[in-house]
């Protein structure tokens, strides 16, 4: 049987952000976070990493894709649908 493990949301998903002027002032007023030069170069490797990763990890669909011909995966259309909907409706 095929684990799925659950996917989060991503930066290159482009959601909008209404600020309101609270925030606005709270954004302004905050002080800034320093980061030190270990932390930094540590992001600097994650994010080069990541970004050397494909978009899509094509052995994990041809995995999924082999489990649903097997008919051992099956595909929950409205669930789906509901969860895109609930997921969506609430970055609004």
């Amino acid at each position: 049987m095929i684990k799925l493990t659950s996917v989060t949301h991503n930066d290159r998903i482009n959601t909008p952000v209404v600020a309101s002027q609270d925030n606005e002032k709270a954004i302004k007023t905050s002080a800034p976070k320093v980061m030190s030069a270990s932390t930094g170069q540590t992001m600097m490797e994650a994010r080069q990493a990541l970004a050397a990763m494909p978009e899509v990890d094509s052995a994990k669909v041809a995995e999924v894709k082999a489990a649903l011909n097997r008919g051992e995966l099956t595909a929950d259309s409205e669930g789906l649908a509901r969860s895109m909907l609930s997921f969506y409706q609430r970055s609004e």
